[in-house]
């Protein structure tokens, strides 16, 4: 029995470290913006129910033609999926300075115009396996505590070099 709690200990100490080392302590940074310039994504749309495999696998087409674009990995939202039981439509991608760069086969480029009123929240030194499920609840709370109306089609999420993650939640 006392190395059964030995063990229990000692595995919580270490899922303890391992979450502070991917950054989970951190917390992020809100602002409310309005963005001054377009962000070129190039990536798939996706309409669909979240536990297929083709979601998962546009994830995974976008992380190798990263290899190759050198953009953020970004996904922009535009339904939110509580109020549409678990079907989204998203577009799911990297961000990149311009429309210049020939795209995969199957990729196009969209544009998020400049002037969106957002409320932005950020993250450094946080790991992207943890950063969504620190930014999102964030920003979140920050829009209601700032009485904020959400405008429900626009989610967007970006994860950069150097574990910087943000999320962006359209704002009225």
């Amino acid at each position: 029995m006392r190395y059964l709690f030995l063990a229990i200990i000692l595995l919580t100490l270490i899922a303890a470290s391992t979450y502070a080392y991917l950054g989970g302590t951190r917390e992020p940074k809100i602002t409310l913006e309005t963005t001054a310039v377009p962000l070129y994504l190039a990536g798939q749309p996706f309409h669909g129910k979240v536990t297929g495999d083709s979601f998962g696998n546009l994830f995974r087409q976008a992380k190798d033609a990263q290899i190759r674009l050198h953009g953020d990995l970004a996904n922009l939202y535009l339904n939110d999926p509580e109020t549409a039981h678990d079907t989204i439509q998203a577009f799911i991608g990297l961000a990149l300075p311009d429309t210049t760069q020939a795209l995969p086969a199957g990729f196009r480029y969209r544009v998020v115009p400049a002037g969106q009123r957002i409320l932005a929240a950020r993250l450094t030194g946080v790991s992207y396996l943890l950063a969504p499920n620190k930014l999102y609840p964030a920003a979140f709370e920050a829009v209601k505590k700032q009485k904020l109306t959400q405008r429900g089609d626009f989610y967007l999420e970006r994860f950069g070099a150097n574990e910087e993650s943000e999320v962006w939640v359209g704002v009225k």
